[in-house]
């Protein structure tokens, strides 16, 4: 008969049974392997890749339709109402030729043989009207044969007649009127990175020009969200201008790579155009000072939000209403570089039942504020974001949010007896309030979408303001029907005082907080305001 054999038990090793040169093998591993991971995650966290689009594999198409000019195919040359165009170098098709474009006629490089000079990029076809030739100096566009025949440059955007070609001396390219906006290709390197099936090109290094000591690239920021279809039509046109792998949709990419241009760029000071709102401005702002870029890039800003605040006290209007990009960088061109102080707002939150809420670092840019001003902005938040489709007109928003819920507080009276609840100390000397209910902490001149509060004073001597003296201007708001009274001109705030460290003590309850147009309501705490540090903006010199 067979035994029945019984398996052996396998025998756990315990680490008592491994001997202490094994133990310390196994912990010097593991030590080892976490700072490696740890360096790695750190290593990336500083620098990020840019990625960019392979040109080999076609153009950039969006749609085009024919508004008031004809367009006509660079493929076959026929008349469509209703076709592609591609945003990089600016060819028309229609959409049976799209794969023959492709195919055939190569789009804007992003990237060319380093130091080797720029030649010419012709685009055939749908010239603007009455467009001057290069060479011979008579208009190109003027009728149906001659925009199916003549050609532009997309790169420094001259025109000229096809006879005329042979008139054409210098082949090479100077880029134009921006030439010293835009990052030339043949001062980029590329390179493929990424596994099998998933590789892509990403830039690899930038060698600034040596003919051009002003050089000074612009860096475009932007999002499809912001506006109402604003911030596609902008990404669409600064990609016609400028080197395509400069305009960063941060729908797409994150803001870090956009800004890892300016990193890249170490010997010239870049400037970064933000298309946006008060808010994408301070995600900008907040991201190059994690970076720690240096030098700082100079940032400008084209206005796409609702209050804007921020962009009319620098110049650059109260919102984006289609204005020709050839204009906005003419402007950036002559824009003067100012400094901007920047704040840091620490809120210590109170104990409650023993326990205390661990407290939160912000930063401001514009304005921070404590009562029924934040009250009407917390109110209108959570209605755009209940209803996002209603809210995208930014004339809409600022009379839903200003009437509206304005109007809806004057009846609660929500902010009552504020000045109960809170502590003011301007640089540690109490301030004694009236029956108010809100204070506003002002860093600019500009607040609630437009409102010159300081320039409404009458009563006191206006106090001398500037967005680089490291002061604070502190300001009172009885209610909101004070507000509406603001917004037209028929009263003026409170005058607090000015600062250079601002403390808030909230006690006795909770209150509507916002920093910079983000609200939310704000539990019992201290909250300081003390100056962070200064960025460096751009002010459009037009507007003086």
């Amino acid at each position: 008969m067979e035994e029945n054999v019984e398996p052996k038990a396998k025998s756990t090793v315990m680490w008592g049974d491994l001997p202490p040169s094994r133990i310390s093998l196994y912990v010097a591993m593991v030590f080892l392997g976490t700072v490696l991971i740890i360096t790695l995650i750190k290593r990336r966290k500083r620098h990020y890749e840019i990625p960019v689009r392979d040109t080999r594999k076609g153009h950039r198409w969006c749609a085009t339709e024919v508004m008031c000019r004809p367009l006509y195919c660079a493929v076959c040359t026929s008349h469509f109402a209703e076709g592609l165009l591609c945003d990089c170098c600016g060819i028309c098709v229609d959409v049976d030729c799209m794969t023959t474009a492709d195919q055939s006629l190569h789009c804007k490089a992003l990237a060319t043989e380093l130091g080797v000079p720029l030649t010419h990029h012709w685009v055939h076809g749908n010239l603007l009207m009455a467009s001057g030739c290069c060479a011979c100096g008579e208009s190109c566009g003027g009728g149906e044969q001659l925009d199916v025949g003549d050609w532009r440059c997309c790169w420094c955007e001259r025109s000229i007649h096809t006879h005329c070609m042979h008139l054409l001396t210098a082949m090479r390219c100077d880029l134009g009127k921006y030439k010293n906006m835009i990052v030339p290709s043949n001062c980029i390197t590329l390179k493929q990175v990424g596994w099998k099936g998933r590789k892509h090109l990403v830039v690899d290094s930038v060698v600034p020009p040596t003919d051009d000591p002003a050089w000074s690239p612009v860096i475009v920021i932007a999002t499809k969200q912001s506006g109402n279809r604003d911030g596609i039509h902008l990404l669409e046109f600064f990609r016609g201008i400028l080197n395509p792998a400069q305009v960063i949709d941060i729908d797409e990419l994150p803001l870090e790579s956009g800004l890892e241009w300016c990193r890249m760029i170490h010997d010239h000071v870049c400037r970064v155009l933000v298309c946006g709102g008060d808010g994408t401005m301070g995600w900008v702002l907040a991201t190059i000072d994690k970076l720690k870029l240096d030098p700082a890039p100079h940032v400008g800003l084209i206005p796409l939000g609702t209050g804007n605040d921020l962009s009319r006290v620098l110049g650059w209007g109260i919102g984006y209403s289609g204005e020709d990009i050839h204009d906005i960088l003419d402007k950036v061109t002559q824009a003067t570089p100012v400094r901007f102080d920047r704040w840091k707002i620490r809120i210590k939150h109170a104990r409650h039942l023993g326990l205390r809420k661990p407290g939160k670092t912000l930063f401001m840019n514009n304005y921070v504020s404590l009562g029924v001003d934040a009250l009407v902005t917390l109110n209108f938040d959570k209605s755009r974001k209940a209803a996002p489709g209603i809210f995208s007109n930014r004339f809409i928003n600022k009379q839903l949010a200003y009437v509206t819920y304005g109007t809806k507080d004057v009846l609660e009276r929500e902010c009552i007896d504020l000045h109960k609840k809170v502590k003011l100390e301007l640089d540690g000397a109490v301030v004694q309030m009236p029956a108010l209910e809100a204070i506003v902490v002002l860093n600019i001149g500009s607040w609630g979408a437009g409102v010159r509060p300081l320039d409404l004073i009458t009563s006191v001597p206006k106090p001398v303001y500037r967005t680089d003296d490291g002061l604070l201007e502190v300001l009172g708001i009885y209610s909101s029907f004070h507000i509406a009274q603001l917004q037209v001109g028929l009263s003026e705030p409170v005058l607090l005082g000015q600062a250079k460290t601002v403390k808030l003590t909230l006690r006795g309850g909770n209150a509507p907080m916002q920093v910079d147009g983000e609200p939310w309501e704000q539990t019992p705490a201290e909250i300081t305001i003390v100056q962070h540090n200064q960025a460096t903006l751009l002010y459009n010199s037009e507007a003086l």
